[in-house]
């Protein structure tokens, strides 16, 4: 049976570890460390109290203790590798200058060549997404900026089709004048002040038409 032992600090019960521990265990530990018979065969019944047991009867050995300090790094190892770490081992090859500056600032910023590398792809790709931003706002400014020019355009046209068909509707008036009185000038013997502060009268209503354009296409009038 069994002995209940306290749970391994470095070995949890929650999860698979301790199968791969057992594994590694069965694989690894030579004969003499595995005792007698009884001990041989109680590591083959599975669950995380064998372990527990087994580990503990490895503690009471100068070669035990160096095989469960073998066993937790080979743990650690397949930690780092394993895919619900959220890590996947690679391998490539940096030239000598770029290997000696990765170590450089992997000691500067006291981190692993890991890691350094890690903050490196990170702070590019945020460099790489902060430049996709503003790229994207360059192009919707430019686009409002169009569409802007595309209106005022527009505005200006009606603004102009505005006055020439004030200027139109004058200038029929001045030729009826004309022709009623027979005269492209006729004598006029009447006040030219008034005569100005009418023409004033009627250019302000011009100017007045102008701005009631612009104001509705969002523009600003001309003087």
């Amino acid at each position: 049976m069994t002995k209940e032992r306290s749970e391994l600090k470095w070995l949890s019960r929650v999860g698979g570890e301790w199968r791969w521990v057992q594994q590694y265990i069965s694989r690894h530990a030579d004969a003499s460390m595995r005792g007698g018979t009884d001990r041989f065969a109680r590591r083959k019944v599975e669950g995380y109290d064998q372990v527990v047991v087994d580990i503990a009867d490895f503690e009471l050995t100068t070669e035990g203790l160096k095989f469960v300090t073998r066993l937790k790094n080979a743990l650690r190892q397949h930690r780092y590798r394993s895919a619900s770490n959220g890590r996947k081992p690679c391998t490539f090859s940096l030239p000598n200058t770029t290997r000696a500056s990765l170590s450089r600032r992997a000691k500067d910023n006291r981190v692993t060549e890991t890691e350094a590398i890690t903050r490196l792809i990170d702070d590019t790709e945020w460099a790489v997404r902060k430049h996709s931003e503003r790229e994207k706002t360059l192009k919707t400014t430019l686009t409002l900026e169009r569409m802007r020019s595309e209106l005022t355009i527009e505005a200006l046209k009606a603004q102009l089709e505005g006055t020439m068909k004030y200027l139109e509707r004058s200038t029929e008036l001045v030729v009826m004048w004309e022709q009623a009185m027979d005269s492209e000038q006729p004598p006029f013997n009447g006040d030219r002040v008034n005569v100005k502060r009418e023409m004033e009268k009627r250019l302000k209503k011009v100017k007045a038409v102008n701005a009631i354009i612009a104001l509705n296409h969002d523009l600003p009038s001309r003087d």
